[in-house]
């Protein structure tokens, strides 16, 4: 496809998969014009990341909307009422119980010694995920939730189950030494993964720490109406075992586990558990 360049590897050979011809809700909500638009989900040869390419006039327009995107999803609603409807779903309706069994399971197989645990989930959204480990943990892991958009922020310190950081995860001094950290449907909203996961993994507990992602599976184009949200114009790629595998290991992490799963509201993810590579090498694994 000519004028393509994937975000994740720069290679610049990609295939067409999906075109959209109608701006979505978030694009008509900042003016995006209909006239004439085209938008593209566009596989990458090489790494296997489906890019969504975006016309210049969204483009330019679009990433003040991934920090502050509430403001157009919860328009009329309130973020309290959806964690409250959410929280009240039974297990076997909700997708967060299914990822907090998934993550604690592995948590309890991985880790020898969970005193003292420590987990960030950044993006913390309507704080689901989080109030959720905290009821199953006892309360005994120390969770930090980060969440750059102001409405969702606030909501989560009305919980006042874990702590809360408002802003843009940025790295740096004030969030290292965790032994999990969680990226749940936030890794499809970042255009340049790569320099982002790094500092992911700074993050980490040098010696015991991993990190827990999911992400919307390619498949959601052949299995999902071109309108369904996971298409829309705020998500920067698609991604299936082998490109979420391949992004992973570009920022020097070992795959630990990588899987799909269809989850009970009808999305289609893939999550994978990965840890530095250099970490696992040092690592000491109990006999049989």
């Amino acid at each position: 496809m000519k004028n393509f360049e994937c975000t994740v590897c720069h290679n610049r050979e990609g295939k067409e998969l999906l075109l959209i011809n109608k701006p979505d809700r978030f694009e008509v909500s900042i003016g995006v014009s209909a006239r004439g638009y085209e938008r593209r989900w566009v596989e990458c040869l090489e790494c296997g990341t489906v890019n969504n390419v975006l016309p210049d006039d969204s483009l330019n327009r679009i990433a003040a909307l991934r920090s502050a995107y509430y403001e157009v999803d919860f328009q009329g609603s309130d973020v309290s009422q959806k964690y409250e409807l959410v929280m009240s779903l039974p297990p076997d309706q909700s997708d967060n119980a299914g990822r907090v069994n998934r993550v604690i399971s592995f948590c309890e197989r991985w880790f020898e010694n969970r005193s003292n645990f420590k987990v960030m989930d950044i993006g913390a959204g309507t704080g689901v995920f989080l109030s959720r480990l905290v009821d199953q943990t006892d309360g005994k892991w120390d969770c930090l939730g980060v969440e750059p958009d102001p409405r969702a922020a606030e909501h989560l310190k009305r919980i006042d189950k874990f702590r809360v950081h408002e802003g843009l995860y940025s790295g740096g001094a004030d969030f290292v030494g965790f032994n999990l950290v969680t990226l749940n449907k936030v890794l499809e909203h970042i255009e340049h993964p790569e320099p982002f996961l790094r500092d992911v993994v700074e993050s980490l507990d040098s010696e015991n720490g991993i990190i827990y992602i999911e992400v919307p599976d390619t498949m959601t184009i052949d299995l999902r109406p071109p309108n369904d949200n996971i298409l829309g114009a705020l998500h920067c790629h698609l991604y299936d075992p082998r490109s979420l595998s391949n992004l992973l290991h570009m920022t020097g992490l070992s795959i630990l586990s990588v899987a799909r799963v269809a989850d009970p509201s009808g999305k289609l993810t893939v999550y994978a558990f990965a840890a530095p590579t250099q970490a696992i090498m040092r690592k000491e694994f109990p006999h049989e």
